[in-house]
């Protein structure tokens, strides 16, 4: 949502539709027992919720309800369906009020890439699809021996271009065969997101280390706090986010002698995590696998360098102007990783750091990579070429 509307703003020429759904909530529940709630959201939940923003973004909330189906892969096409049904609505909706669009742009192949091809072919219009879904292909989604299932093979020959938010994501869906080539477009963020505004001046002696996502093993949040528990007492930790494995982790800091010097603020509103950022000394994230890292380039916008893990999208992000990169799953690197910068980070400049982002990740320098991509979509530049 904050990018479709940063987009919007950017180009005010544009008219830009986005549709929201939530098919955990629209799936008929096969357990009689959660009938009657279910009939109460039914009863109670609109279809469809038109608002244009400030921004222009026209924005909107479909709801209806769909059966689901329990195969190996029908499941996967019912729930695509249901979305279909529902966007249907929306699309229908735009056409009313703004004219036909030029264009269906889907995140991710599942399940909008692959409702999107239906509508595509049910109004005529091309689909381009940006792929941010890690791993990819997700397990779920895979057959035994780890080949893409039917579902996401069929989508992805059915659309007319593809993207992907990193380098080493592209790869991958070309490793596969997917595609033959796909473009990198980013994800990006409005020029007004950070200040290099003090949120805290915190005193000679302290280093204070901050990372932002939900505690988990994808995160590697486990991995983090052992390295933390290498570091002098006069370190600092905070780790925004919620999650189910929370507990497990508080755990953890208490059983490695650093929970007084761990917090944990749980998730925060968007005016919060950015004086987090503008807290904190150095931004850390040991991902085990990250298809991009939008978390890396707030940090950035806020002036703040950066440590993270060689494990994909990361690896477009950060250089050595900007921070530090590490190997995935070494507790023994991050911690010397954090004890460099807890040496070297008044070393970065501030100002230097925000620019970097911006001129690299700001939407005003990938709306151009966006428009291209688009007008290639509109004249057959960057059709697929299907298998």
């Amino acid at each position: 949502m904050e990018q479709a509307r940063a987009l919007a703003r950017a180009r005010p020429e544009w008219t830009l539709a986005i549709c929201q759904f939530d098919l955990s909530r629209s799936r008929v529940p096969w357990r009689p027992w959660q009938w009657p709630g279910f009939l109460r959201t039914w009863a109670s939940t609109p279809r469809l919720v038109h608002k244009i923003e400030a921004s222009g973004l026209h924005t909107y909330t479909v709801w209806a309800p769909f059966l689901p189906r329990f195969g190996v892969h029908t499941r996967w096409q019912a729930s695509a369906d249901g979305l279909r049904a529902q966007a249907r609505m929306a699309l229908r909706a735009f056409i009313a009020t703004a004219g036909r669009p030029d264009l269906i742009h889907a995140l991710a192949v599942y399940p909008g890439a692959v409702a999107a091809v239906g509508l595509g072919r049910e109004f005529g219009l091309p689909v381009g699809l940006t792929e941010h879904l890690g791993p990819f292909p997700p397990p779920t989604l895979c057959e035994r021996n780890g080949s893409p299932m039917p579902i996401v093979q069929d989508t992805y020959r059915n659309v007319q271009a593809v993207s992907a938010v990193s380098h080493a994501l592209a790869s991958r869906i070309e490793s596969l065969q997917l595609a033959r080539t796909v473009q990198v477009l980013p994800n990006f963020i409005d020029e007004g997101f950070g200040t290099l505004a003090p949120a805290a001046q915190p005193s000679c002696e302290e280093f204070s280390l901050l990372s932002v996502g939900g505690p988990s093993h994808a995160k590697g949040t486990d991995v983090l706090l052992q390295a933390f528990a290498l570091l002098p007492g006069s370190v600092r930790l905070t780790v925004v986010g919620q999650s189910a494995e929370l507990p497990f982790f508080q755990r953890m800091a208490r059983s490695l002698g650093v929970a007084d010097r761990v917090r944990w603020p749980g998730a925060l509103p968007h005016d919060q995590v950015s004086a987090a950022y503008r807290a904190a000394d150095v931004f850390v994230l040991p991902s085990r696998g990250e298809t991009f890292g939008m978390v890396l380039i707030e940090a950035l916008a806020n002036g703040k360098p950066l440590i993270a893990t060689r494990c994909g999208g990361p690896d477009d992000i950060v250089h050595a102007g900007n921070g530090l990169l590490v190997p995935v799953d070494d507790a023994q690197a991050l911690a010397a990783a954090m004890k460099q910068m807890r040496n070297a980070y008044r070393s970065f400049d501030p100002g230097a750091l925000r620019a970097d982002a911006l001129s690299r990740f700001g939407v005003a320098s990938v709306a151009c990579r966006f428009e291209s991509w688009y007008r290639g979509l509109l004249d057959g530049r960057n059709m697929i070429v299907n298998r």
